[in-house]
């Protein structure tokens, strides 16, 4: 009877496993939302993001273009309140996008960038799709210790091609002549694939060695009452034959090694070191335009009955012409000025412009489900903050880019 109980239990867990699994819905995007609001909205200002296609088939390229700013909002507590060195890149699921060119402010840049607080990045990638499927893919700003910060996302279809993918990539030669053209997707794979093998089955062999016939397993109960710093040997654990077999592991292991960098140095005698340089890049023409409008201090309330954030801020016009506010934007959400009341318009009152010398007090309103959807209303937060970037444009065009942090207050 109690062995018929338990075997109902065992069934049901089974069951409601499998439930579980079929029933739940798929993952969508990459989880920013999981990431505190503090973190989305006070570390990396993303505006403009663009991206020239949502279908490609595999093997052509569309681009992401638009502008990054470190934010001098920047959290105390992250990367020591200090950022140094960041790179540009970004996250999709997995290998199904391969990233072809990267330039920001105007040059190509391979690597990591020297970064600080206010840096701008206009930038521009070039992407290939790879693998079939429909994907979800990011532009981020990797900062050394704070982690991978996620700029606006969008879905991608990668359609099939008949000819396959080709990721060609062409060799240089001693002397700086070019040489042959090889695709990356299957080069050396053979070499490769047998590298793992026979490395595989010299780890799983040492590990038999000493899980099956020996009793560091078997006789976990006697095993760990021996000291760290002995062998076992008085016990009988491991005995001089053991370390005579484990001398042989050894050398085989080394010999292995020296046949592989033997054959590496015949194949492949012209070779270029993996590249570590990093500088900053040259600092955009839009960063002269950052003096020419100054937000005050600012407040902002949100109103959870009408899905609403409103935000008064007291924005100083320091040019020669007037300004006209553009868009707001924030995270992964962007708000722009002059539509109708809705989803992703921001209405400003008295107006979108400020003249030039005036300081005028604006009162922007945006309602949104997105900012409870996205989890960027900081209820429940160590910081009720909202961060975000005012894009202004003068009468001669300049695009201005100024930071605002306002103290909100919910409203339930």
């Amino acid at each position: 009877m109690i062995r018929r109980k338990y075997r109902r239990y065992l069934w049901s867990a089974l069951l409601a496993g499998v439930l579980v699994v079929s029933l739940a819905p798929a993952a969508q995007a990459h989880g920013e939302r999981a990431q505190e609001a503090f973190l989305r909205m006070r570390t990396v200002g993303w505006v403009d993001v663009n991206f020239s296609s949502d279908r490609v088939k595999q093997g052509e390229t569309f681009t992401i273009t638009g502008t990054a700013k470190i934010l001098d909002a920047w959290p105390t507590n992250l990367a020591k309140g200090n950022p140094n060195t960041a790179f540009l890149g970004v996250v999709a699921p997995g290998p199904v996008v391969v990233l072809k060119e990267r330039t920001i402010n105007g040059v190509s840049i391979p690597s990591r960038i020297d970064a600080k607080k206010g840096d701008i990045y206009e930038f521009t990638m070039t992407l290939a799709g790879r693998r079939t499927g429909r994907w979800h893919v990011h532009p981020a700003l990797s900062v050394k210790g704070a982690g991978t910060l996620l700029g606006p996302g969008m879905w991608i279809n990668v359609e099939d091609n008949p000819d396959g993918f080709r990721n060609d990539v062409t060799l240089v030669e001693a002397g700086g002549g070019t040489g042959s053209t090889i695709n990356l997707e299957n080069y050396q794979l053979p070499f490769t694939w047998i590298w793992l093998v026979i490395t595989f089955f010299i780890g799983l062999a040492w590990m038999i060695y000493w899980t099956v016939p020996k009793r560091t397993v078997t006789n976990l109960a006697v095993t760990s009452q021996i000291p760290l710093n002995t062998d076992g040997m008085e016990y009988g654990l491991i005995t001089k034959k053991d370390h005579r077999n484990m001398n042989w592991f050894a050398i085989g292991t080394a010999l292995l090694l020296v046949v592989g960098w033997v054959y590496q140095a015949n194949a492949f005698p012209t070779k270029m070191p993996q590249q570590i340089f990093q500088f900053a890049p040259p600092t955009p023409a839009i960063a002269d335009n950052n003096g020419l409008a100054e937000a005050g201090v600012a407040n902002a309330q949100y109103d959870s009955a009408t899905e609403t954030l409103t935000m008064d801020v007291d924005v100083t016009n320091n040019g020669t012409t007037p300004i006209e506010l553009q868009q707001f934007t924030t995270s992964t959400l962007k708000f722009a000025a002059g539509g109708a009341a809705g989803p992703g318009a921001v209405t400003v009152t008295p107006g979108t412009s400020v003249a030039p010398g005036a300081t005028t007090k604006l009162t922007l309103a945006m309602k949104d489900p997105a900012w409870v959807d996205e989890h960027l209303v900081p209820v429940g937060e160590s910081s009720l903050l909202i961060t975000g970037i005012l894009v202004f444009q003068s009468a001669d065009g300049k695009e201005i880019l100024t930071e605002v942090e306002a103290n909100l207050t919910p409203r339930f």
